[in-house]
């Protein structure tokens, strides 16, 4: 049976990939309004710092062959990448009606590695002073900047990324061990047999969010065989395929 936290949370199906970045460059305030415009009922947007402390939307370490985001500071970024926004920013300009999945860059070896993991507490600490954590779902491939979500900010909702080399039991331990609502895996981990991946998850007492889920077909099977949320590159895509069952 899934948990009633997550199944509070997770009624909605439609999570748009950094955005609409169908439409626009990804996580940025465009892409996020053109998200919300295409019906998303959720925005899937990645956090990094500066060198300043500064929390910026940024997938990558790096923008555009600039130095890395973790080796400058805000202004710098502002100067010569101006199209990235801050997390305050993206907070004051997303509708309060839709979901925000935040999930934390902390990858061992890139620029900005924090050991520490209190860019965890920092994000979430400005999420509860500037906006609903009701709204959040907090999620990231690394365990313990997970952990470190869990211990600081036990009521916000949180899930377990991964990445299609761990396989699904694998991935259901380690969610038990951080007590988190749900695992996100990628599409290409659900697609051999999603019927059976989705129940394994759901039988375990998580939701599924699966990410990178691209096609009308993708998308169909996804929704028939019970999926919780679906992280999409074309919200608007998804949304029609959902609307039209």
């Amino acid at each position: 049976t899934k948990s009633s936290a997550a199944s509070d949370v997770y009624k909605r199906q439609v999570y748009a990939h950094r955005g609409d970045r169908s439409r626009a460059a990804d996580n940025t305030l465009a892409a996020y309004d053109l998200a919300v415009a295409a019906g998303a009922d959720g925005i899937e947007m990645d956090v990094r710092a500066t060198s300043d402390g500064v929390l910026i939307m940024a997938h990558d370490p790096q923008h555009d062959g600039l130095p890395p985001f973790a080796d400058v500071p805000f202004s710098d970024v502002r100067r010569d990448a101006p199209e990235v926004p801050t997390l305050e920013e993206t907070l004051s300009t997303v509708p309060g009606h839709v979901f925000l999945n935040i999930e934390v860059k902390n990858t061992f070896g890139q620029p900005g590695f924090d050991e520490s993991r209190d860019l965890t507490q920092q994000v979430l600490d400005m999420v509860r002073a500037l906006d609903d954590p009701d709204r959040v779902l907090f999620s990231s491939f690394d365990p313990e900047s997970v952990a470190r979500a869990r211990h600081t900010h036990p009521d916000i909702v949180t899930g377990l990324l991964i990445t299609g080399a761990i396989p699904i039991d694998t991935a259901i331990e380690a969610a038990q061990t951080l007590s988190v609502q749900a695992i996100n895996p990628p599409m290409t981990s659900v697609a051999p047999s999603p019927r059976s991946v989705l129940s394994t998850i759901h039988d375990a007492g998580f939701s599924s969010v699966v990410w990178n889920a691209n096609t009308p077909d993708e998308v169909d099977v996804l929704v028939a065989c019970g999926v919780d949320v679906i992280i999409t590159d074309d919200p608007s895509m998804a949304r029609s395929i959902i609307d039209q069952r």
